[in-house]
């Protein structure tokens, strides 16, 4: 059981067949929503509560895992990474139906959970806990704001771009503040990941922080075009 629950002999390696494999999963997972929307519309509220209530568990889990395999460290385990933050606030949003959240919390989860299934942050490879964990949370965490929209008829505005970028701003503030307490590099706003990552591509420190700023940006619009055109109705 310990080589599947830890094993820091089998590491992660992007593009590998298990990160392949797993990403076309989540797609058909995802496309599953849209094809059988009609028939899951039944079982919105059930399905609404299960993964809200997942999505908080998995962070629950996550430090148990942390403690357990005697790897929790105040400078990485916090939750204060963007997923993580996204995960606990998606989960409340099902659970409470926020539609405040959800506008908001529609452009953060997907865009982050997407780039972080792409280039995972992830020294844990398959079939560990800490892999499953990773990817299972991230899915939900695009899964959270879809089944809102698909299942609940929520809709974006071109104001909630704007609201989610004023949102993400003001928590990369407070984490900033928090790293320089700590020494950490929760989001990593201090210097890059040790990983492969789209921040390979945007400059050295702290130039990558002001190239986020405008890939941010443009990736909120991209996220607002299925819904720009309920805008001109």
């Amino acid at each position: 059981m310990y080589n599947w629950y830890y094993n820091p002999e089998i590491k992660f390696f992007m593009w590998e067949t298990s990160h392949i494999i797993t990403i076309i999963l989540i797609l058909c997972l995802i496309t599953s929503l849209f094809v059988f929307k009609h028939q899951l519309k039944r079982y919105r509220n059930i399905i609404r509560i299960t993964v809200g209530s997942l999505l908080i568990l998995s962070r629950i889990s996550l430090d148990i895992w942390y403690i357990q395999t005697n790897s929790w460290n105040l400078l990485y385990s916090l939750p204060l990474e963007l997923c993580s933050i996204a995960s606990l606030i998606s989960g409340v949003m099902l659970l409470t139906k926020s539609y405040r959240l959800f506008e908001v919390f529609y452009f953060i989860a997907i865009g982050g959970a997407i780039q972080a299934i792409l280039t995972p942050n992830l020294n844990y490879g398959f079939p560990q806990f800490r892999f499953f964990q990773f990817f299972v949370d991230h899915f939900l965490l695009i899964l959270a704001p879809l089944i809102m929209i698909v299942l609940f008829n929520y809709r974006i505005t071109i104001k909630s771009v704007w609201k989610a970028f004023i949102t993400i701003n003001v928590i990369t503030l407070v984490v900033f503040i928090i790293n320089l307490l700590l020494s950490s590099n929760y989001m990593f706003l201090l210097h890059k990941p040790t990983t492969v990552s789209i921040l390979d591509y945007l400059g050295s420190y702290p130039w990558y922080l002001l190239s986020l700023e405008g890939i941010t940006l443009s990736i909120f619009f991209i996220l607002y075009l299925p819904f720009m055109k309920d805008s001109l109705k």
